[in-house]
């Protein structure tokens, strides 16, 4: 199998076994693996996932040794990343290059695997640098979409009873359940690490909008941007008045700093990566320092480097820069947007232009991109947001809503859906009707979404009602408390006419797109029944004053 070629999904793994005569099917089997699938999806993390789903394959299969395994793409390795019974200290952290393991064995296959004798298996990897024979057993891990998450594998000494199709059924549903706790952890985390950002960016904002001098703004925006980068080094340079580089913050390793100054005192001129900026006046992104083409030769400690403008009344003034000297790594588009935010809030602070205004702009920016990431994950809702946002805005300023009620229905609208990043992607983008299990599923995002947002201090109350409470009807038959008439927050009741009436005018892969005529026909229908009736009113005014319906 080549690295990221997608592995056959697993089917009926226990067909493949030969149970041992000796050994019984484990009529017990199904209620441990039921009890693993719950315990396992209530980890709090992946990585306690992981820990608990090892441990949990010991328990169901009676194996001496269990193993959580996930594959590397960027290296093409399976790393150990739990591990339970003999020798799991020695196995954790190891890492098994492509061929080397029999893990290696499952992801060819893309089933569960099992392997009587591994003392007689060339491709075996014994952890505890004894070659004592064993019994192999391990299924694959694979996300919502079949792609290859990694390998959960089980062994004991083969002297001892082999595994049965009961103990092979059990590990493949204890591993099923692993991949889609670890899918939903994984995108929880990847949120909840955007949001950790964000809220870091707009302290930074509100931080530089106090400070004076140069030196401060540089060292405490320099300071933001490696806690966030986990790069070595950043500068901040200037340029004086002939043209010349001149350090003005350095902060990161100091071994890194002293290597940095040492460069830019000896060679004042600009080049390199400041150089290109200040040519082109546009971000540089150097991944392989040593191999690009405007390197500087007296530079060898660099390995990845990036840099962004700082403008002072529109013109190139200076340069902040972050730099790898430790190892080459790959520069996503994320941390090149980070590094050219947060020079643009240099910059601002440099000239003295960072208000009030200038942190709620930045912070709505943020969110507003977030609402679009979250939204890219289902196809069919390309631009729901900003519509809806646009739409939910004029009605509340319609309705005579105070500037900060605004925003507080803007960023709503930004984050309704947050609470999605829950629900797998099968579910998300299925075109056909959904099970009840599956609805409830969907219907928990409003929850999920609210408690995210509780754990953020610069997400106000207003806000987490929008996202909580959107689904809610008047009569009282929405979710996920059953609110009814005036007890659902108005600025949920505001969200909740605009979204309706988008979704009408949308084409699904279920419906087609409707008339806005008919769709204010529907609302009109709806208003005193699940829409609020003075703000159903009050939304056909904006749709007449737009043009989009007659009088």
């Amino acid at each position: 199998m080549s690295p990221g070629q997608r592995p056959a999904r697993t089917s009926r793994p226990a067909d493949r076994m030969t149970r041992d005569p000796l050994r019984p099917a484990l009529p017990e089997t199904l209620r441990p693996a039921l009890e693993a699938q719950a315990l396992v999806l209530l980890a709090q993390s992946s990585g306690d996932m992981f820990t608990r789903c090892a441990q949990l394959a010991l328990e169901i299969t009676g194996a001496s040794t269990a193993l959580t395994l996930l594959y590397r793409p960027d290296t093409d390795e399976l790393e150990i990343v739990a591990a339970a019974g003999e020798h799991q200290d020695a196995a954790l952290g190891v890492h098994l290059p492509r061929g080397q393991g029999l893990a290696w064995r499952v992801v060819q296959s893309g089933q569960a695997t099992l392997i009587s004798r591994t003392d007689h298996d060339p491709q075996t990897v014994y952890v505890s640098g004894r070659p004592l024979p064993h019994t192999y057993l391990g299924v694959p891990l694979l996300d919502p979409d079949g792609q290859l998450l990694g390998v959960l594998s089980v062994n004991r000494l083969a002297q001892d009873a082999q595994f049965g199709s009961g103990e092979a059924q059990a590990l493949t549903l204890l591993g099923q359940a692993a991949s889609v706790a670890y899918a939903r952890a994984r995108a929880l985390e990847d949120a909840q690490r955007a949001a950790r950002q964000f809220e870091q960016l707009a302290q930074l904002s509100a931080e530089l909008a106090d400070l004076t001098t140069p030196q401060e703004i540089g060292q405490r925006a320099l300071q933001t941007l490696l806690e966030l980068s986990g790069f070595t080094v950043g500068t901040v340079v200037m340029l004086d008045g002939q043209g010349q580089v001149q350090l003005s913050v350095l902060a990161g390793h100091p071994e890194g700093q002293a290597a940095t100054r040492r460069v830019l005192d000896a060679a004042p001129a600009p080049s390199g990566l400041i150089g290109e900026v200040l040519r082109t006046g546009r971000t540089q992104v150097a991944s392989d320092y040593q191999a690009w083409s405007a390197r500087r030769a007296d530079a060898p400690h660099v390995l990845t480097g990036l840099a962004a403008p700082l403008r002072l009344d529109g013109q190139v003034v200076g340069v902040v820069t972050l730099l790898h000297l430790t190892q080459q790594v790959p520069v996503s588009a994320s941390l090149v947007s980070l590094l050219d935010t947060v020079a643009h809030r240099i910059s601002q602070a440099l000239d003295r232009a960072a208000t009030v205004e200038h942190l709620h702009a930045t912070r709505e920016a943020a969110l507003h991109t977030l609402g679009r990431l979250l939204e890219s994950r289902d196809g069919d809702t390309f631009g729901h947001t900003d519509r809806v946002t646009t739409l939910a805005v004029r009605l509340g300023r319609q309705l005579g809503l105070s500037e900060a009620q605004v925003q507080h229905l803007r960023w709503g609208a930004y984050l309704h859906d947050i609470g999605k990043i829950g629900v797998e992607d099968r579910i998300l983008r299925k075109s056909g009707p959904l099970t009840r299990g599956e609805r409830l599923s969907i219907q928990e995002h409003v929850e999920v979404g609210d408690q995210l947002l509780r754990e953020e201090v610069f997400i106000p109350r207003e806000v987490r009602e929008v996202v909580r409470h959107h689904h809610e009807r008047w009569d009282g038959s929405g979710y996920p408390d059953g609110l009814s008439g005036t007890d659902i927050p108005l600025l949920a009741r505001i969200f909740s006419v605009a979204d309706v009436f988008d979704a009408l005018i949308s084409a699904r892969p279920y419906k087609l797109a409707w008339s806005v005529q008919a769709a204010a026909d529907e609302l009109r229908e709806q208003a005193g029944k699940k829409l609020d009736p003075v703000v159903v009113q009050a939304f056909l005014t904006v749709l007449q004053d737009d043009g989009l319906l007659g009088g």
